[in-house]
């Protein structure tokens, strides 16, 4: 060896013992992948580096995916009753507004810019608008996403404390449990898939990386709040439309319409205590949870972050 030579300073060297830190940590994983499995394939060293790479791509994903997966809280099935209704929601995420399990993105920014253009060019194309359209497509004209995840992600109306920043927001999503043959399942409406219903053991598998929060109708009937259940399954397969402002109409669903609908048939008492179905905007999630007539029996934590106000 020259002298004054320092492996710890060759890239080479480095490179090497990356490979060998990389196949460590895909054992303990359990990738599959192992040093005997790369010797196999007798390839040569900058076949080796590129294999390092992707390992330690996969380790870093793994990784990550285990520290969301051991925040994760869930209620066991048998603290589910009929009617009850869920949110699920990922670690320090906001919750794509659409339904879908994860965690938003830019897509979902994307999405939401394109359907509220293509719905305020619907309402432009009205010979006669109604009032409250006049007075929604003034409101939406001038949202941002960022100001619309403030809103229906936190249940606010203009004027009210939002959270800081753009992320980190509340709940976007929630769902109603109903039994059969005393088994939990779930009903949602979600997008492409309308309202659907699927096992809860399903329904958490499809989300693995969120906690769920819990919540039942306060003073209500056991009975009653089954019907719930029963409501919002008669609705499978209804499309899902989340620009539709009329909450009694059940011709098209999105989460939290869903929701209040179904109690409201079910107990003659919207939860809310607003029965006028025409609203301005939409009914969110976060306006559920807050309602007076749910308790939050599961509570993993806190949605939100530090308040601040809209100029």
């Amino acid at each position: 060896m020259p002298i004054g030579f320092a492996p710890s300073r060759c890239p080479w060297f480095r490179a090497c013992r990356r490979i060998r830190i990389a196949f460590f940590i895909a054992e303990k994983l359990s990738c599959g992948i192992n040093t005997q499995t790369i010797r196999s394939l007798k390839v040569n060293a900058l076949t080796e580096l590129a294999l390092a790479g992707v390992l330690m791509a996969v380790c870093d994903t793994g990784c990550a995916f285990a520290d969301s997966a051991s925040r994760v809280e869930r209620p066991s099935a048998k603290m589910l009753q009929a009617g009850d209704l869920l949110w699920p929601k990922p670690p320090d995420a906001v919750v794509p507004y659409n339904s879908h399990p994860g965690r938003a993105d830019q897509s979902d920014e994307d999405r939401w810019d394109s359907e509220k253009q293509a719905y305020l060019d619907s309402l432009l194309a009205k010979p006669t608008p109604s009032k409250e359209e006049k007075a929604r497509y003034k409101v939406l004209s001038g949202m941002t996403y960022q100001e619309f995840l403030a809103r229906y992600e936190n249940g606010l109306e203009p004027g009210e404390s939002v959270p800081a920043g753009t992320g980190f927001v509340s709940t976007g999503h929630v769902a109603i449990v109903h039994f059969i043959h005393n088994k939990p399942y779930v009903v949602e409406a979600a997008m492409k898939k309308g309202v659907r219903e699927t096992s809860y053991a399903n329904w958490l598998n499809e989300r693995p990386i969120e906690s769920v929060w819990l919540g039942r109708l306060r003073g209500v009937s056991s009975k009653k709040r089954a019907k719930i259940g029963d409501k919002a399954a008669s609705y499978l397969h209804k499309r899902y439309n989340f620009w539709n402002f009329n909450l009694k109409d059940d011709s098209v669903f999105y989460c939290s319409k869903l929701a209040w609908l179904c109690i409201y048939s079910a107990t003659s008492e919207p939860p809310d205590g607003n029965p006028n179905p025409n609203r301005l905007l939409w009914y969110s999630p976060k306006q559920l949870m807050n309602s007076p007539h749910v308790e939050v029996l599961f509570n993993p934590g806190s949605y939100g972050t530090p308040v601040r106000r809209f100029p």
